[in-house]
């Protein structure tokens, strides 16, 4: 399996699970498209491989292609979502033995997106495991995570994937050389924005509407920022477009604090950086913080979007 642009992380793995030391919970944190699911199954292969992910046997092709009995990623099998009643259900198949070895391996994709209840749920079950389980979790901020959760996995960072690397992965996947540099530059780096905006151009909506609140909040138009917020009608593609507009929010503080734009929006950042204080800046990235704890609910769109602009445009 190639994992563009970690091999730093990649050896780390290896040197570990050839010592026999490989965590029974582990915590891949990153960035929404770094790789994160890609570790994951590259951790799920060091797990079950005879030959420590040798990329050719039965186990690791089937994990590769998503058909392995004993590799479970939860949030896919609760339909894309952290539903109770599938998750109970998961969590009930624990108790079987794994079907073609020796371990089963469970993986929590997005598990900053949980509850407290299924942390509470999966407290116990990661505190004292069957032989046979192991678990892997992902996630993009930590700190949506309770202590008691942190306290039992062994976190591994992701990095960020360097342009060239994230080029050569769009190559390697079929993409002309001028557009795999056009989009690597563009989301800096970011394999999962790019695949995604190959896929049907959707991603790319998604991000002028990020640069359209981007740049009604310039001008600290509360209603042009409320009415491109609510351009779109669903909310994953509202919190798509928060994500977005997070990482533009992140360059514009970048820039106040002497660093530079990392990516898309450049441009909106630095008028960002321009009109707002260091302080507001980060004022605007604890609510997006505050809201993504409770997206979760179920919160009104409009409730949502409209809270965001009163406490980001405060007066």
């Amino acid at each position: 399996m190639k994992l563009y642009g970690k091999d730093e992380l990649k050896s780390r793995l290896d040197d570990i699970a050839a010592k026999g030391r490989l965590p029974h919970a582990m915590l891949f944190s990153g960035q929404s498209g770094s790789g994160r699911k890609t570790l994951a199954k590259y951790a799920s292969e060091l797990i079950l491989c005879q030959s420590g992910a040798c990329g050719e046997c039965a186990d690791c092709r089937n994990i590769e292609n998503d058909t392995h009995p004993d590799v479970i990623f939860v949030k896919k099998a609760c339909g894309g979502t952290y539903l109770m009643d599938p998750f109970r259900e998961v969590l009930r198949d624990t108790v079987v033995r794994p079907n073609d070895g020796e371990f089963k391996v469970y993986v929590f994709e997005d598990c900053d997106t949980m509850r407290p209840e299924h942390y509470q749920m999966l407290l116990k079950l990661i505190e004292e495991p069957d032989e046979y389980l192991r678990f892997i979790f992902t996630c993009e901020n930590t700190g949506l995570i309770p202590e008691t959760i942190m306290s039992r996995v062994t976190e591994f960072e992701v990095p960020n994937t360097p342009i060239k690397d994230c080029e050569q992965a769009l190559l390697d996947g079929g993409v002309d050389k001028k557009q795999a540099r056009e989009l690597s530059e563009l989301f800096a780096g970011n394999i999962g924005d790019c695949r995604a905006a190959l896929d049907g151009g959707s991603e790319a909506e998604l991000i002028e509407t990020a640069r359209k609140a981007a740049a009604a909040l310039c001008k600290r138009d509360k209603f042009g920022l409320a009415a491109a917020l609510l351009e779109k009608t669903s909310r994953a593609e509202l919190s798509r477009v928060f994500e977005h507009l997070t990482r533009i929010l992140r360059d514009a503080l970048a820039l106040k604090l002497g660093g530079e734009a990392e990516f898309f929006a450049k441009s909106e950042a630095k008028k960002i950086a321009e009109a707002f204080s260091e302080e507001e800046i980060l004022h605007a990235l604890d609510v997006r913080v505050e809201l993504a704890k409770n997206e979760v609910y179920n919160l009104n769109l409009q409730l949502t979007v409209a809270y965001f602009v009163s406490r980001v445009l405060r007066g």
